[in-house]
């Protein structure tokens, strides 16, 4: 029994899926359905020239991304998870930092639920606490969108979301949990908060349809802009 697949992937990655050869160079528009079960006995890595994985929540984001190439200008695997990352996402994910040794960065709407996201994939899921050890990355790498992002590449009020109160109400639990008790992340959801306005992803392109493939990405990866 197979849970359906979900996640998509594209990338300077070779990979067996079943005994039949995946090259994820050449997978067209809609990439490379990552399925439900990742294990060894089912996908293996062969030839990998990669030398970051980019994961983000938005299935848009991440066509705009394949449709610039960001993935062969900049060397790396792209994943998206349609929200929060799925099992089989999250396991490949592992797999691919453990076992190829790849840095893991995670894209996500400058939100509470955002920021969750990001959690799940770095500590793991509270529900599943026990496939931590199999599917949690800790040395995961927060790009954005960060709180402070709005003002740093001058975005404009337009594309800014009035926080609600069950956004507020999510922010001060994320708040309270352990992993967000680094003071940076503290100074993260409290400009948030303070601002009371929220970004989704999509929010990037107000500076150009290829604002983020660009600039924003190369930037903060290059500069090392991450919370981590």
């Amino acid at each position: 029994l197979f849970a359906s697949n979900r996640g998509t992937m594209v990338g300077n990655l070779t990979l067996v899926d079943s005994g039949d050869t995946i090259d994820c160079r050449h997978v067209g528009s809609g990439g490379y359905g990552i399925p439900s079960i990742v294990e060894d006995h089912v996908i293996q890595f062969k030839k990998c020239e990669a030398d970051f994985v980019l994961i983000m929540e938005k299935d848009a984001v991440w066509r705009r991304l394949n449709e610039d190439k960001f993935w062969k200008k900049h060397n790396c695997v792209m994943i998206q998870s349609g929200g929060q990352s799925s099992r089989g996402v999250r396991r490949l994910l592992r797999r691919l930092h453990d076992e190829l040794n790849l840095p893991v960065y995670v894209l996500v709407d400058n939100d509470p639920w955002g920021f969750y996201i990001y959690s799940v994939l770095k500590y793991g899921s509270i529900s599943l606490a026990f496939e931590s050890e199999r599917m949690a990355i800790p040395r995961a790498r927060f790009l954005g969108l960060s709180s402070f992002d709005r003002e740093k590449f001058d975005l404009p009020p337009v594309v800014t979301i009035a926080l609600n109160k069950k956004d507020e109400e999510r922010a001060r639990q994320i708040m309270g949990y352990p992993w967000f008790q680094d003071k940076k992340w503290q100074r993260e959801i409290r400009k948030m908060m303070d601002a009371k306005v929220k970004l989704e992803l999509e929010a990037l392109s107000a500076r150009g349809i290829s604002f983020i493939s660009e600039k924003y990405l190369p930037e903060k990866i290059r500069n090392d802009d991450f919370l981590d």
